[in-house]
């Protein structure tokens, strides 16, 4: 008589409830990441919003600082498009160049010579910030706006990013920027789409008075006597909206106050773009983690928490989880082979929609997949980097 078969061995009840717990933490933190802190968010903004109350005087100068690095192709127009703002307040115009080796400077030095509102910085490279905090050095206004030589303004978009000041309460403010692309590919219109959703959050966030980040960093205006120096590696971006937090005022998003960026289409180059922004935006939250508690600043603890540093740790959290269902199947439950399989189909429809477009030269049949695997890859990036102490102190624009 042959040998009856083995049944399957289970793991043992301590290590299969140790392994249920490994799924279901890393999915609730997931589902509070994405689903539940937008919602709390939301329901803190319309329960108890955070109302602007304009007690003070409106600014009376106002320095819109532009960082550059062989960008002689856009920034006179840049120059122009700021100069062609409707406001009541003085307006200067310092252009940082980040060690230009273009025609940058000297552009920049002939629209001086017939405008005294422009000046130029002329620095050595070392990166966005430390050119931010040049420009912060230099000025002399009670509030500078930090904006990026591609970046085009609306009409009105400078006086009502200043209008808040007007609240002593509102240490920074904060625009709507959409993109603008050469070429809408699929990819690039699902990165749209994510960026709607977190232009969303941080509006309901801004709403709750809640917000630590700057809806974006090229329509983000700060008191000068909120900045800090900081370290090179760490975004200023980043930095400055948590500087202010961690001086008990508030960053409002200003969802009127609308600029156009040009995107990124390629899957290459938007991974480096998202590589970048995930490794100094890690070091700086990271940095300020220290300080924002929740026993001195417990709104933007639990927003720096919920959306940054839990959002950037998104792949690990996916990695346990799935780690967890594996234990949960061994352990003879056979439901929990649902979740690893999702994840695997959606790994293939993005390996398969990248390696189609590459062949192809056009937009992958399936974008959603591999524009979500581009952002969580990202994030992977951007803890390596950290964990290899790989500073990223400047930034290049991938046609440069």
């Amino acid at each position: 008589m042959g040998r009856s078969p083995r049944p399957p061995r289970r793991l043992p009840r301590r290590d299969a409830r140790v392994s249920r717990l490994g799924f279901w933490i890393p999915v609730g933190i997931l589902a509070w990441i994405y689903a539940g802190y937008p919602l709390a968010a939301a329901i803190s903004g319309r329960i108890r919003p955070f109302r602007l109350t304009p007690t003070d005087h409106p600014p009376r100068q106002v320095t819109v600082g532009i960082v550059a690095r062989n960008e002689a192709g856009q920034i006179g127009s840049r120059i122009d498009d700021v100069r062609r703002q409707e406001v009541s307040f003085e307006l200067l115009i310092l252009v940082a160049s980040d060690g230009s080796t273009d025609a940058t400077r000297s552009i920049v030095q002939a629209i001086a010579a017939s405008d005294q509102r422009v000046r130029l910085l002329d620095l050595p490279a070392a990166g966005v910030s430390a050119a931010q905090a040049a420009i912060f050095g230099q000025s002399r206004s009670e509030v500078v706006v930090l904006t990026d030589a591609e970046t085009r303004f609306a009409p009105h978009c400078l006086e009502r990013l200043i209008g808040p000041f007007r609240d002593p309460r509102v240490g920074a403010t904060t625009g709507r920027l959409e993109w603008r692309f050469d070429d809408e590919t699929g990819t690039a219109r699902q990165e749209g789409r994510y960026w709607r959703y977190e232009q969303l959050v941080r509006h309901f966030e801004s709403e709750a008075g809640w917000l630590t980040a700057a809806t974006t960093g090229a329509v983000l205006a700060v008191r000068r006597s909120c900045f800090r120096h900081g370290p090179a590696h760490a975004s200023m971006d980043h930095l400055l909206p948590m500087f202010v937090r961690d001086q008990g005022l508030r960053v409002v998003a200003v969802q009127d106050a609308r600029a156009t960026d040009r995107g990124t289409t390629g899957v290459e180059d938007q991974f480096r773009s998202r590589s970048r922004i995930a490794t100094q935006g890690i070091a700086a939250s990271l940095l300020m983690a220290r300080r924002l508690t929740p026993w001195r600043q417990p709104s933007a603890f639990l927003a720096l928490w919920s959306h940054k540093l839990l959002r950037w740790a998104t792949p690990w959290l996916l990695l346990m989880a799935s780690a967890g269902a594996v234990g949960q199947m061994r352990a003879g439950r056979r439901l929990y082979a649902l979740p690893p399989a999702a994840g695997l189909g959606a790994v293939a429809m993005a390996t398969g929609g990248y390696l189609a477009g590459r062949r192809s030269g056009q937009p992958p049949p399936v974008s959603f997949p591999l524009a979500f695997a581009l952002v969580n890859l990202a994030f992977v990036a951007g803890w390596l980097n950290l964990l290899r102490r790989r500073r990223i102190a400047s930034w290049v624009h991938p046609d440069s």
